[in-house]
């Protein structure tokens, strides 16, 4: 019965806060239980059960956290704006302004026949609220938890919506707020709503390869223990379910379905981080070290602290986390424990609320949601002030971004750092663990040189900002001067500049005059490399221009090349480097760049593209599969990619493995045809490549 069932809710909520709320928090997480109850009558959900079992079973889920009464209570009501006549006024007159005010936090925006846009609004509005107090985003992070455990009545193309939404916010903004055990549990849904196929293959493999998994753990948890008592180490060990890790490396094409039972974790509690070193010290003098990580003092995203360190043993890798009580609990709840987490745990949540209150300075919710977005899947570093003060920055800042973050009065002031207690200049690009102290003149200005440098998006409108304040013969002087330190890369001046070259360059910018470009130079609406590159990228090579004025964004005219180590597909994250050919189009993570970066990281610029979908153009891309096909098979990868409109350049197999060189149009295709691929062959590992391997002398053509 619907009525006995919400009883029997009822009572299990309240058993759980009986053991650590007072009577009187009770009573009154009790008293919004029967308002919701009351609100939510004769409302049912998809799968027919009265819709009120949905946020009792938040609140129980935040109650197994030891949440405090006000946020149980607004768990508990946090549907009854959105979906019934009760207003926020009438919350906060029963329940009090602090629940009213977590209950719209979490409320969803429906004005607009426009859902992209209402879903956009909605995750605007639950960042401004997170930042106003971040028990919204805890009972956002629940309330999502409990509706993926709970998809099976909707549709399937419903439940990979609501899974790829998942993965892509929810996931990442659990692990931000340091609530991994919450981040673990979504991305697992994640993967058995959006693959249930390769979900299962996955599950089998585990269930199947788990007796010979525990006689290694066997193995391995005895060597450990007795490494402790040789070493006098007081702890626990722990064996941790790795399910989930293993899961994700295999989605993300880092093993194949035969080593998954080769990988396994245990975790090492000890009682000091002295301890957690002596372990280490240890652990290196008795086995093989494949990989050592320090997150205690280079905290991952959320605080997350933790010695990491990978061993080799005889036919098995163990990976191990070791951590102190204290740290084990705050890598877990994060947030949660509020003042009773790490320092560390609580600077880096804090970093991280300071850079999503960056996001929403824009006016536009569209522009908010594609940042957000944009900010929750980049690689993130960790950079600390001489005092301390940790500052997260995406992977590729340099000082200046570092400046910015630190104040607006550092940024605008800057004119040196000390990177670790040596001199660096501005452009210099950071890496975790870093201590940065900047160098201040009070007198000292902006330089719109920095924009061909910077990457964060608060120390770009800070600049701009402040540049299109200056007068504007002061622009235009300014942007002179950047344009001459611009042309020194090809051995000229302004001076040099012919009246053929000055029509050149304002047609290609449809300007009137020289004044113009100096202010659009000036206000950093326009880099000075790429007008030094116009004008003379061609002078150093004979090769057909491959201006791509419709693919990247403002290098309409320029001479664009793409990088033959990396080769960039549309839709990559990507960065030019600035050179006498012309502009090299790099991948992001290039090593090759990012030698380039750190010699000259002055002709090193971000690039973006115009659009990810674009149809009319082909890139080439290589692919290595970790199995040997035999003619028979190749064939058969040649049909299955021409049925996914991927075109094939050559198959060759060599050394166990076999290469696909396959034609694109852009990197989710990429990302399509390896999922097939995968899923026809029988889940093999496959990587993309950043360059073709040397052929066989035969190969296969398609």
């Amino acid at each position: 019965m619907p009525g006995e069932e919400v009883s029997q809710a009822k009572q299990q909520l309240k058993v759980i806060i009986e053991a650590y709320l007072k009577d009187s928090d009770i009573q009154s997480v009790l008293a919004a239980c029967d308002f919701a109850d009351l609100a939510h009558s004769g409302i049912t959900r998809k799968s027919g059960e009265p819709y009120v079992l949905h946020p009792i079973a938040v609140s129980c889920i935040l109650a197994h956290m030891r949440l405090d009464a006000d946020t149980l209570m607004a768990a508990l009501l946090h549907d009854v704006i959105e979906d019934t006549e009760f207003s926020k006024d009438e919350i906060g007159e029963k329940f009090g302004s602090v629940v009213a005010e977590l209950v719209d936090g979490v409320t969803k925006l429906s004005h607009s026949s426009d859902k992209e846009y209402n879903k956009a609004a909605s995750f605007r509005k639950i960042l401004q609220a997170t930042l106003q107090d971040p028990r919204v985003i805890i009972i956002k992070l629940a309330d999502r938890y409990h509706n993926m455990t709970t998809l099976g009545a909707l549709r399937p193309d419903k439940r990979a919506r609501i899974a790829q939404e998942t993965f892509d916010i929810f996931v990442p903004m659990a692990r931000l707020v340091g609530m991994n055990e919450m981040a673990d549990n979504l991305e697992h849904l994640c993967y058995q709503n959006l693959d249930l196929d390769m979900f299962n293959d996955v599950q089998t493999a585990l269930l199947e390869t788990k007796p010979k998994r525990c006689e290694y753990q066997a193995v391995w948890e005895q060597k450990l223990s007795d490494l402790l008592k040789k070493y006098n180490l007081q702890g626990r060990i722990k064996k941790k379910n790795n399910n989930i890790e293993l899961l994700r490396h295999f989605v993300k094409n880092e093993i194949d379905l035969n080593e998954l039972s080769h990988s396994h974790a245990f975790e090492i509690i000890l009682q000091s981080i002295a301890d957690c070193d002596r372990l280490v010290e240890a652990l290196k003098d008795n086995f093989q070290v494949l990989q050592y990580n320090d997150h205690i003092r280079r905290p991952l995203p959320g605080g997350n602290q933790s010695l990491m360190i990978k061993l080799k043993g005889e036919k098995t890798t163990l990976s191990l986390t070791i951590q102190t009580e204290l740290m084990r609990k705050a890598a877990r709840f994060g947030v949660v424990l509020g003042e009773n987490a790490p320092q560390a745990c609580r600077s880096a949540i804090q970093a991280s609320m300071q850079n999503l209150n960056t996001l929403i300075d824009s006016d536009c919710a569209k522009t908010t949601f594609s940042d957000l977005l944009d900010y929750l899947h980049q690689e993130k570093i960790w950079v600390y002030t001489p005092h301390g003060q940790l500052h997260e920055l995406p992977q590729g800042a340099t000082v200046v971004d570092f400046a910015y973050s630190a104040s607006l009065f550092l940024g605008n002031h800057a004119v040196g750092a000390k990177v670790d207690g040596e001199i660096r200049p501005l452009s210099t690009p950071l890496h975790s663990g870093q201590v940065v102290e900047i160098i201040t003149d009070v007198l000292a200005t902006p330089n719109p040189d920095w924009l061909s440098f910077i990457n964060t998006q608060k120390a770009r409108r800070a600049l701009q900002n402040l540049l299109r304040e200056q007068d504007i013969d002061e622009q235009r002087l300014v942007g002179q001067q950047a344009l001459n330190r611009a042309l020194k890369l090809f051995h000229r001046s302004i001076d040099d500049l012919s009246a053929e070259d000055w029509i050149s360059v304002l047609e290609w910018r449809h300007l009137a005059d020289k004044d113009t470009l100096f202010e659009q130079i000036a206000v950093g609406d326009l880099l000075p490399q790429l007008v030094a590159n116009h004008l003379f990228a061609q002078d150093y090579h004979s090769q057909h221009h491959e201006t791509s004025d419709r693919l990247i964004l403002g290098t309409e005219g320029v001479d664009v090349k793409y990088a033959h180590c990396c080769n960039p597909v549309l839709g990559d994250p990507i960065q030019g480097h600035l050179s006498r050919r012309g502009l090299i189009v790099h991948r992001s993570r290039c090593r090759n760049l990012l030698h380039e970066q750190h010699l000259h990281p002055e002709n090193i610029m971000p690039l973006h593209w115009q659009s990810e979908e674009i149809d009319d153009v082909r890139f080439s891309a290589f692919l290595c599969i970790h199995m040997t096909m035999n003619d028979e098979q190749i064939s058969d990868l040649i049909y299955q990619c021409r049925k996914a409109k991927t075109g094939v350049e050559m198959v060759y197999p060599q050394d166990q493995k076999t290469y696909v060189n396959i034609v694109v149009s852009n990197r989710n295709q990429i990302a399509q045809i390896i999922r097939d691929l995968r899923m026809h062959f029988g889940f093999p590992r496959i990587e993309r490549l950043n360059m073709p391997t040397a052929q066989p002398e035969v190969a296969k053509v398609s």
